[in-house]
């Protein structure tokens, strides 16, 4: 009884010292964090411009594929709305301070 409860107490061990090396180990090449540490990928936001006149707003939407550019508004965060033409459609459209489009 004593063999078996020493034979798998060895066998745990094993295993558990096994785990714990392979979660530790790098790929060679790989740089490593220093103990304690973290990693986050660095994400830095693009310096954006808003687009300051209608002109330009226009123009924006005309470079995505829209026509028939009419009724633009600023409204007080800088994003432009209006109305557009895209496949043989009018629809209302909006461009935000970042330059995306959004079809409403």
């Amino acid at each position: 009884m004593k063999t078996t409860l020493v034979t798998l107490a060895l066998i745990a061990a094993t295993g558990v010292s096994s785990a714990v090396y392979a979660q530790t180990t790098t790929q060679p090449g790989t740089p490593s964090a220093p103990t304690g540490t973290t990693t986050m990928p660095r994400t830095e936001s693009p310096t954006v411009k808003p687009i300051a006149s209608e002109a330009a707003a226009k123009a924006a939407l005309e470079a995505k594929g829209y026509s028939g550019v009419k009724q633009l508004k600023r409204d007080n965060a800088g994003n432009w709305s209006g109305k557009a033409m895209k496949n043989n459609a009018e629809i209302a459209v909006m461009l935000d301070t970042t330059g995306r489009i959004r079809e409403q």
